[in-house]
């Protein structure tokens, strides 16, 4: 266990074998059959391919891995797409009226919905997309994964994770409930958006889609669906994959 200085807070401590994305999403993601690979797949710049890499690296001490698990990632991963194909959050939803819905969707609002954590949810998002800003993380290709929200908004999200400030009042924070199976049993890294090329960032976890955008001058839509910085802290529910929210980088 190396010594260092922690992403996190700035300490110097001995550092974990700390995870990107989390583990419990591999172990989900794994086939549950008895022949053959049963390892996830993932998908790269150049395809999908079973593997059973994990991306992590010596980033965060062990009292910021706590924190990142008590504040969110444990919650998140209890309401994702099982291995048993049961999504705990979407039946949840399934069973409250809203009368806010279209042909394709359908959204929840706050006080349709109070027993759903909501700072839990964003807590572990941003969380996520952070990781993936002030670190550059490695597949086992050697491909490299990370994105940039920029030195000032780096502090500012490490602050508000660290519980000294509220969420940044520049951020944005779209979250999808998936309907399709294929977005239910897929999680993949943070990206930037390739089908509009508005700064925005992306994350898919087991049928949770992340969007995230952090800037003074947000879309009218990204604004309005926001679950973070609005009144009503919408949480959406559509067909993922049909809607095309997000294209990765080799297109798929």
């Amino acid at each position: 266990m190396p010594m260092g200085t922690c992403k996190l807070c700035h300490r110097n401590r001995d550092l974990l074998d700390s995870h990107l994305m989390p583990r419990a999403l591999y172990r989900m993601a794994r086939g549950s059959g008895t022949k053959g690979n049963q390892d996830p797949h993932v998908f790269t710049a150049t395809g999908r391919k079973a593997s059973s890499h994990q991306i992590k690296d010596y980033v965060l001490c062990h009292e910021c891995e706590q924190r990142f698990s008590i504040n969110g990632e444990d919650y998140v991963m209890r309401l994702v797409t099982k291995r048993n194909g049961q999504f705990p959050l979407l039946d949840m939803l399934k069973t409250i009226p809203t009368p806010l819905q279209g042909k394709n969707w359908t959204a929840y609002t706050i006080a349709q919905t109070p027993n759903i954590d909501r700072p839990k949810i964003a807590y572990f998002a941003l969380s996520v997309f952070w990781r993936a800003s002030v670190h550059t993380w490695e597949q086992d290709s050697g491909e490299k994964v990370s994105i940039d929200l920029g030195k000032k908004y780096n502090d500012e999200i490490r602050r508000y994770l660290l519980g000294e400030t509220p969420v940044p009042k520049n951020a944005n924070l779209l979250v999808a409930v998936c309907t399709d199976e294929e977005s239910q049993k897929t999680f993949f890294v943070p990206g930037d958006n390739t089908k509009v090329k508005d700064r925005s960032v992306g994350v898919l976890v087991r049928g949770l889609f992340f969007q995230f955008r952090i800037t003074r001058t947000p879309a009218p839509w990204q604004a309005r669906l926001s679950m973070i910085n609005t009144p009503h802290e919408p949480i959406s529910v559509w067909n993922c994959f049909e809607r095309g929210v997000w294209r990765l980088g080799d297109g798929s």
